[in-house]
């Protein structure tokens, strides 16, 4: 089956979509690493790198490293990793974001894209940009081979304040795997709201497709706006002869929840466990 590049989205795969709300789009820039971050700086993006591999530098046309410094997973510590013996990257992807009233850089170094980091070890960093680039926060975001962010990378959740999407995948010949994040700052540290799985599958005469839509209307809703979140599985069939048996027959449904955040716990939490129950159904199929 194919798939995309780091910077092309198959749209049979994943769609943005603003269900009837507000539209808002808060574009990914991929800037050379050797570039300044901001005019009034020296500090590049190479630079920036290094604050997790700090021996990071030029080989044959990428940026590549051995040393990783300890970094917190933002899914906790069950995805712990053993060591790899490089980390490096090509391109790093960058957003500007609202976080909480206050405006920070975000920059995502996906260091499994030059290196052997197998595990698929991604650093999604926090930068007050005010002054010289100042480091805030830092965690792996890494939940699949390669991590960018998801097509927009931000949603608003109130007139000043961002949620984060990004998305961590690999694939074979026949099935594609996703595992979007999606994550707030709070107090200029990062917070997992939730994992969402999503799964495409080909075999003879059929193929099926996850499509997955985010929707938050920045001025409803205190502190934080509902988060809803739609995924629609698709069921199509192909002229294929296929003799081992009846084909499916073609088929959509729709899973949904919405997050609401609960001012007690100072979290968001779903309505109900259906994008749960499906990531244990995708599972079975894997």
């Amino acid at each position: 089956m194919g798939f995309w590049s780091r910077r092309v989205f198959l749209p049979a795969m994943l769609l943005w979509a603003l269900i009837g709300f507000s539209a808002y789009c808060a574009e990914v820039d991929f800037p050379s690493p050797d570039t300044a971050v901001t005019p009034r700086s020296s500090t590049t993006y190479l630079d920036l790198a290094r604050h997790f591999v700090p021996d990071i530098k030029p080989v044959d046309g990428a940026y590549v490293g051995k040393t990783l410094l300890p970094l917190r997973h933002l899914g906790g510590s069950a995805y712990a990793r053993q060591a790899d013996d490089t980390y490096g990257f090509f391109d790093v992807g960058t957003v500007r974001m609202q976080a909480q009233g206050k405006q920070r850089l975000l920059a995502l170094f996906d260091f499994a894209q030059a290196g052997k980091a197998m595990e698929g070890v991604a650093v999604l960093a926090l930068y007050d940009i005010s002054g010289e680039p100042n480091l805030l926060d830092a965690v792996d975001i890494g939940f699949d081979q390669s991590t960018y962010f998801f097509e927009q990378g931000l949603l608003p959740i109130s007139p000043d304040t961002d949620a984060i999407l990004t998305m961590s995948t690999h694939f074979n010949s026949s099935q594609s795997y996703v595992t979007m994040a999606l994550a707030m700052v709070i107090q200029d540290r990062f917070e997992l709201i939730d994992t969402i799985s999503l799964f495409d599958e080909k075999a003879c005469g059929v193929e099926r497709h996850q499509t997955i839509a985010f929707a938050a209307n920045p001025d409803a809703g205190k502190p934080y706006a509902p988060i809803k979140v739609v995924v629609t599985d698709a069921t199509t069939t192909t002229v294929e002869d296929c003799s081992d048996g009846a084909l499916p027959t073609a088929s959509q449904r729709q899973v949904q929840s919405t997050y609401k955040w609960q001012t007690a716990s100072g979290r968001y939490l779903p309505d109900s466990d259906s994008l749960q129950t499906l990531a244990r159904e995708n599972q079975q199929r894997f």
